[in-house]
């Protein structure tokens, strides 16, 4: 594969990742849900989220008051072939649950945790890379 092609999907796998967390840390739970493949299964705190369905239920339980701010470290992309890649990573993650009329910022607490995750992303038809599984381990935290 041509290198400059090669860093292209690299970037854009990348950028799906951080988009990923970006929505989330935001409550943007359509780009959340979207970001799965229609196939794909997010392992998510012990359930296994399948489908844009699922992500968009489960994002829907979310306490109203809740902040979040996930911080990606050491992303690393593997392609696995022109439609394919695997993705390594850490999150540090703070956490804060207040009211949902709160106004920003919400107070700095220490870290919830750092957990080392792994994704496989794939090329669909339009060009956009999707997760298809996607699993996450504490390394530190409650």
């Amino acid at each position: 594969m041509d290198e400059i092609l090669a860093a292209a999907r690299i970037l854009a796998c990348q950028q799906a990742i951080h988009r990923f967390y970006a929505a989330l840390d935001r409550g943007d739970f359509a780009t959340v849900a979207n970001a799965l493949a229609p196939h794909g299964i997010w392992h998510r705190q012990g359930k296994a989220l399948r489908g844009p369905g699922d992500v968009a239920q489960a994002m829907a339980e979310r306490p109203a008051g809740r902040v979040t701010a996930h911080l990606v470290q050491n992303l690393v992309v593997e392609l696995e072939g022109p439609e394919a890649a695997r993705a390594r990573y850490n999150t540090l993650v703070f956490r804060h649950d207040g009211e949902a009329e709160a106004k920003p910022p919400a107070p700095l607490g220490v870290p919830l945790s750092i957990a080392a995750a792994e994704d496989r992303l794939e090329r669909d038809a339009n060009g956009a890379w999707l997760v298809v599984e996607r699993r996450s381990a504490r390394v530190f935290g409650a």
